[in-house]
């Protein structure tokens, strides 16, 4: 290699250096450090710290406290519900935004917003709109008023609106749209993208042979942004997994653990109770697993490939 060569390289190295630093440091050693921890019984009131192998996984996964499995189960839902709402709404977002005459830069603003505001002030947001004299409330009164004053005629019982967050048959519904809300918006920005990659002659093509505007959405634009759908559902089911602000802020896992995800149950077991990191760490482990074999069994069942050349 020669001098100028070497030069460049060590020159690319020292910018790239601060970032590598950060990430091996915070990431890299802070997961071989959770690693280590999950194999000891670990209480930072405590100077010694004895290892216990597996004890850790087989008190999470086997032990008396089922809260991990009722954390697992709800996330699961919460996955299960957010995936497909932002996936539909993102995608008619971006479709519509792409249809616009006008004006395209303000809609993918618009749309992009929310993902740029603090989680902490979306919850604390969506905490009023969902209480229960609350604007979503109040509408939902001015609707069933009508119905009320009918069905009082006959002694029947007024319909009210739900206690959206107190209710454990509505918390986790209401703690989805409000995910769903926020996310939607930049998952439509890269729908715009897959949607701007389509060759426009695939369209002429179709409407010369007679095709409407549905038939071109079903055989033509869904197809052709299969990699874009998957990209998107493998990012949402990695972050639903993850998911903690929004739980932490506005149910802090209530109500009657209605809404304990897996993130909450780890932060509270580490900083909440005593002597309970190495269990913690474990949980986070096994979240990790959790997530990887769900991500790669996902990744075969929908493999990506190229559509067209």
């Amino acid at each position: 290699m020669s001098a100028r060569g070497l030069r460049t390289n060590l020159t690319g190295g020292a910018f790239v250096m601060p970032a590598a630093s950060i990430i091996v440091v915070f990431s890299f050693v802070s997961m071989a450090v959770s690693l280590y921890v999950s194999f000891h019984n670990w209480d930072i009131l405590i100077p010694v710290h004895p290892y216990v192998g597996l004890g850790n996984f087989r008190e999470v996964l086997f032990g008396k406290d089922t809260v991990f499995w009722i954390a697992l189960r709800n996330t699961v839902e919460y996955v299960a519900m957010l995936v497909p709402a932002v996936l539909v709404t993102s995608f008619i977002l971006a479709l519509a935004a792409r249809r616009a005459p006008f004006g395209q830069a303000f809609f993918k603003t618009a749309f992009f917003l929310p993902s740029i505001t603090p989680v902490v002030v979306v919850s604390l947001i969506w905490m009023w709109l969902y209480s229960y004299n609350g604007p979503i409330n109040a509408g939902l009164a001015a609707m069933l008023w009508p119905v009320n004053a009918f069905t009082g005629i006959f002694g029947a019982a007024p319909i009210r609106p739900p206690n959206w967050l107190a209710d454990p048959s509505t918390a986790m519904s209401a703690i989805v749209l409000m995910s769903a809300w926020q996310a939607s918006g930049y998952y439509s920005v890269i729908f715009l993208a897959g949607l701007s990659d389509i060759p426009r002659e695939f369209y002429e093509a179709a409407e010369v042979d007679g095709a409407g505007r549905l038939r071109c959405l079903w055989h033509i634009t869904i197809p052709l942004l299969r990699n874009t759908f998957v990209f998107v559902s493998v990012m949402l089911i990695i972050g639903g997994f993850q998911v903690f602000t929004q739980v932490y802020i506005i149910t802090r896992g209530g109500p009657a653990q209605a809404t304990e995800v897996l993130t909450s149950v780890i932060f509270k077991r580490a900083f909440q109770s005593y002597g309970g990191l190495g269990a913690s760490c474990a949980m986070a482990w096994l979240l990790f697993a959790a997530v990887f074999v769900f991500v790669l069994i996902y990744m075969r069942l929908v493999r990506s490939r190229q559509i067209y050349d």
